[in-house]
């Protein structure tokens, strides 16, 4: 059986200053849940100057204010790096925090300090790994950081899922996919709160199993990372839904 590689540290468990519904029991509940299917992989600190790739200098030693959350949100963004390098390989997955989509060059908000996708991919481009990326953002809220980071860039193609049902949303994610396989890598920000019982209430836990095996149909050289997801009661079965998508088209 093919277990997913996952980037994933305990560090992710610390209890840093952020708001109360991104705490560490999202991680807990997921790590609790997928044991059986994920290679745990250790993640390393991103260097600054991976920062530099897709942040200005204020708003690195804004971050930096807090070491802590500094620190754990360094380590997200290297945990992002390993995850796309693995891609190029094989499918992965980042089971890290801070999540990242929220913040752009030069702000950051919604529980996010730096673009853990932006990063990861500015990484690969700037080591020549690759040539060209998708990103399909499929979080409930728009990944407006990774969009600011990205809007020039002719190498990037960013789509953003935006949908009031749940036919809509897989119309679009099809359409998304559409083209896939014509790039070098393809980067899914995941966010669970599209969930019937959390904020945006729209999908079902099989939808996501669905929308994974689609993603790996559509190009394998994929990698995934953690973004919002609050119905911690059933987080851990939803990325596991996920996971198994991408392992029925791994095996």
């Amino acid at each position: 059986m093919f277990m997913i590689p996952t980037l994933y540290s305990e560090k992710f468990l610390t209890d840093y200053i952020t708001v109360d519904c991104e705490n560490p029991d999202r991680i807990s509940s997921i790590f609790s849940e997928i044991q059986n299917i994920a290679e745990f992989i250790e993640p390393e600190l991103c260097e600054v100057s991976d920062l530099l790739l897709c942040h200005s200098e204020t708003i690195i030693k804004l971050v930096m204010k807090d070491k802590v959350v500094y620190e754990t949100a360094r380590l997200a963004a290297g945990g992002a790096i390993r995850a796309a390098e693995i891609a190029l390989e094989r499918p992965s997955f980042a089971l890290i925090r801070p999540p990242g989509h929220h913040a752009g060059y030069n702000f950051n908000g919604g529980f996010c300090f730096f673009n853990n996708m932006a990063i990861a991919l500015m990484n690969l481009f700037s080591r020549g790994f690759i040539s060209d990326a998708l990103i399909v953002d499929i979080d409930l809220h728009y990944g407006n950081g990774t969009y600011d980071i990205v809007k020039e860039d002719k190498r990037i193609a960013f789509r953003n899922i935006d949908a009031s049902t749940r036919e809509d949303f897989f119309s679009q994610f099809t359409e998304a996919l559409q083209d896939a396989s014509s790039f070098d890598i393809v980067g899914c920000s995941a966010g669970f709160d599209t969930y019937i019982r959390d904020w945006g209430s729209l999908l079902f836990t099989r939808d996501y199993r669905e929308m994974a095996g689609m993603l790996i149909s559509g190009n394998p050289h994929t990698f995934v990372i953690l973004e919002g997801g609050y119905y911690i009661p059933d987080l851990g079965i939803n990325v596991r839904s996920f996971l198994e998508g991408m392992q029925g088209h791994c095996s």
